[in-house]
């Protein structure tokens, strides 16, 4: 993406207005790979050719929705087509930098919402895997409920793991009670809280254009204020496939851009940004105590955040935050960060290197905490990570309270623990990091 785009981006999630649609093309990319439309037929043709019936016309084994509503003409559409035909294991792949970009906008609700056509569990796998409690809403009613807990993930034709015989695969299908009343809910739930939004669409304009007509048909009254399409297809191709979306994309009044560019790729740009202002934020809260403790003016270069990848960045927004690799980041913007950024400058005019981790000062490592309303010992405690957490010399938990007392919370572990590792490294609120490292 262009930086004027992601800019344009970042304003819209700041502003509270990004809606993040996505479909089949962002679980194709590496390393998930999942199979396309026409693969899913063709696997379900073939084995079901070779194991019942030789006869089958071939005209169905390229065509997802023809195939699928054959079955439903012979009522076995759930018994036979989805529970024993559909390929199901090829969903379950590892997730991709796109699937967690995703999960990260979704738990700090940098974007309101997202809407997913897929069936496979990439997107709340990712959040699992950060320590979020996290799942996707079936409809309406769920986005409701979920809603207190992140800004909720709509699977809008269902999920491989819940309720796996209503997903959708045919047109018949809409008449069957208990899909049509969930997609119903879903088109009620999407108009009361998406209207007027900006859509960023990520790999939506699949092969498969019964459901991009089913979504395109259920935006139509969220009439959204800009439309940022992300997908490798040529922009006329996009129009072939999904007439309606295009249509809604190019009402008037309504700014549109298309991305030719992997959805993975565009969507860990764009969290790269996301993360990197996060931290300059803070950076920037401490520079007028900075320049009014120390006398010295602060050099611009010391708010340059490092050109490190997603997770590393990640990973320092979730120090910010003070909260350990058990837990996800969950804000939106830097709580309490003036103590916090006035340390990392005090560090950085000390000479300091920025690294992934943190810092290195003088043959040292030194990882920055928000300890704000904290107690040393306790937060210590909370601090017990996997041993593939990389480890620092010194910890600085800043705006924490020591009361010289040991944290009681978990016991150290033994060198080489894998089981009850210690949170290693020296502990230091503020003042004893200044006097620690001399800075």
């Amino acid at each position: 993406m262009t930086p004027e785009t992601i800019t344009r981006l970042l304003a819209s999630m700041n502003a509270g207005r990004l809606l993040v649609v996505c479909g089949a093309g962002l679980s194709m990319a590496p390393p998930s790979s999942l199979p396309a439309a026409r693969t899913v037929a063709e696997r379900c043709f073939d084995k079901y050719r070779l194991e019942s019936d030789p006869n089958c016309d071939l005209a169905l084994r390229d065509n997802l929705e023809a195939l699928a509503e054959h079955f439903a003409g012979l009522n076995t559409l759930q018994s036979v087509f989805i529970e024993h035909l559909v390929p199901w294991p090829a969903f379950v792949r590892p997730s991709n930098t796109g699937h967690a970009a995703i999960a990260d906008f979704l738990i700090t609700r940098a974007a309101v919402a997202g809407i997913s056509s897929n069936y496979d569990t990439l997107i709340e796998r990712r959040a699992w895997d950060y320590g979020a409690d996290f799942r996707g809403s079936l409809d309406g009613d769920e986005a409701t409920a979920d809603s207190v807990r992140q800004a909720p993930l709509l699977k809008f034709h269902g999920c491989s793991h819940r309720d796996r015989p209503a997903t959708v695969w045919a047109p018949s299908q809409l008449n069957d009670p208990t899909i049509s009343a969930r997609i119903a809910r879903s088109k009620v739930w999407m108009a009361a809280n998406l209207r007027q939004k900006d859509l960023l669409v990520v790999g939506f304009w699949s092969d498969w254009e019964y459901l991009n007509a089913v979504i395109g048909e259920a935006l139509i009254d969220v009439q959204p204020l800009s439309v940022t399409v992300i997908d490798l297809s040529p922009t006329n191709t996009l129009e072939q496939k999904a007439p309606q979306l295009w249509e809604m994309a190019h009402a008037q009044n309504v700014t549109f851009e298309h991305v030719q560019e992997s959805g993975a790729v565009a969507l860990d740009e764009l969290r790269r940004a996301f993360s990197s202002n996060y931290l300059r934020q803070v950076l920037d809260a401490g520079r007028a105590t900075f320049e009014h403790a120390t006398g010295i003016q602060c050099d611009p270069a010391w708010l340059n955040i490092g050109n490190f990848d997603s997770e590393a960045l990640y990973g320092l927004r979730r120090d910010a935050e003070g909260v350990s690799a058990a837990e996800p980041a969950k804000l939106l913007r830097p709580a309490s960060p003036e103590a916090l950024g006035f340390f990392h400058l005090l560090l950085r005019q000390a000479g300091a290197i920025q690294r992934a981790e943190g810092y290195e000062l003088n043959g040292r490592s030194i990882r920055v905490l928000n300890g704000a309303q904290s107690v040393l010992g306790t937060l210590r405690g909370k601090f017990v990570e996997p041993p593939a957490v990389m480890r620092s010399d010194i910890v600085v938990a800043v705006g924490a309270t020591d009361l010289g007392v040991p944290d009681n919370v978990v016991r150290s572990g033994r060198a080489g623990d894998v089981i009850r590792p210690d949170p290693a490294g020296e502990w230091y609120d503020f003042s004893g990091a200044r006097a620690a490292l001399g800075i």
